[in-house]
């Protein structure tokens, strides 16, 4: 194999950051780490991203998340897809913040979250809008937030769904923008409000 030299310019992502931040304000910014950064070292970018002003981060793993939090970072980390049942120990001890979109999960999150005495905890509601990959569609989303607001051991923070194509086709991606916008409308006319509404395509 050749050797190879990538040289990754953190100065670069703390400047990039902060200027989506200015571009965004008073949104914030969410710098997404999975995956090793996207390979360009999740700890350093994370730091970085934190630097130019990100108030949150996401992972796709809790065992990212827990990198992270022994990295010394203490912002917000969002696990972007449900982790498995087993793992909500650490996603409590650590503080990271699960999407949730199934029953069983939420119940899981709110026992593990009261056996740690950290009531009441934090989530995000995934709706699937057409990307078909992770989710509840609508109907059962709008049953499984009634669910989240009633249980006193838990707070709908946020609520979040996913772009399939958004580079790619404008009209769908609107389409799936107002699917996300009468989800939270209709949250709102029942009195469920979360601080975060979120969409995102990577």
């Amino acid at each position: 194999m050749r050797p190879s030299w990538i040289e990754v310019d953190l100065d670069a992502i703390e400047s990039n950051v902060r200027a989506i931040r200015e571009r965004v304000y008073p949104a914030e910014v969410c710098a997404v780490v999975k995956s090793v950064g996207y390979g360009h070292g999740d700890v350093a970018a994370a730091h970085a991203a934190t630097a130019g002003g990100a108030t949150w981060l996401a992972v796709a793993l809790v065992a990212e998340g827990v990198r992270l939090r022994e990295s010394g970072l203490d912002r917000p980390i969002l696990v972007l897809s449900e982790p498995l049942i087993e793992e909500l120990e650490a996603v409590v001890e650590w503080s990271l913040t699960p999407i949730v979109y199934r029953g069983d999960f939420i119940g899981g999150v709110a026992e593990a979250a009261a056996r740690a005495g950290a009531t009441p905890y934090p989530v995000h509601l995934k709706v699937d809008t057409g990307m078909h990959r992770v989710g509840a569609d609508p109907a059962t989303a709008i049953e499984l937030a009634r669910r989240i607001d009633a249980d006193d051991r838990l707070v709908l923070e946020g609520i979040a769904t996913h772009l399939s194509v958004a580079e790619a086709d404008g009209e769908f991606t609107a389409k799936q923008v107002r699917a996300l916008a009468r989800f939270r409308d209709t949250l709102g006319d029942e009195g469920i409000d979360g601080d975060f509404v979120h969409a995102a395509n990577t």
